[in-house]
């Protein structure tokens, strides 16, 4: 018992374990709820059914690893609406080094994508029409559930060791 007198809730040691520890819930919240909404506005635009075709342009690398050696990257289509003047850009694919040379040689080739205006963050809205049209929010429900509940059962903790911590739970007192 002597260990935890120096960790008590309200040392400075506690405060900041709880601040970080409710930071990060809320941080993983946030990302879960940012995700559902960018999902529903995708899901939106693919439910205007606007078909057109973009091209695609290069190789986005998104490993650390040198070029060639088990790099991963997604394949970047772009289109220009001739209208609105909108780039709208997205990835239609991803790869590694075994399909690099036949996704280079794709460079070029037409793409249909759904369109659908600007996003209500201002970013172009857009998703292959042959890759990944079906937009599952599920993920992003789960991710939103699980840090809030997180953050709601650590502060319900905190309040059951405070009262225990001035006595005001006396059951569990004189059962230790």
């Amino acid at each position: 018992m002597e260990k935890f007198k120096d960790f008590l809730a309200f040392s400075w040691k506690g405060i900041i374990v709880s601040v970080i520890l409710l930071a990060l819930f809320c941080l993983g919240g946030s990302l879960g709820v940012l995700r559902y909404l960018t999902d529903t506005e995708l899901q939106q635009a693919i439910d205007k059914k606007i078909i057109v075709e973009a091209q695609i342009v290069r190789l986005s690398y998104t490993s650390s690893m040198p070029h060639g050696r088990g790099s991963t990257y997604t394949i970047i289509y772009s289109y220009t609406d001739d209208d609105t003047g909108i780039v709208y850009e997205g990835g239609c694919g991803r790869g590694d080094y075994r399909t690099e040379e036949r996704d280079k040689q794709r460079i070029g080739e037409k793409v249909e994508i759904y369109i659908g205006g600007l996003s209500k963050a201002g970013l172009p809205l857009s998703s292959p029409v042959s890759y990944g049209t079906e937009v599952s929010m599920t993920d992003a429900i789960v991710v939103m559930s699980v840090f809030f509940s997180l953050i709601f059962i650590y502060i319900v903790l905190i309040v059951l060791y405070v009262l225990y911590f001035f006595g005001k739970l006396p059951e569990m007192r004189r059962k230790r």
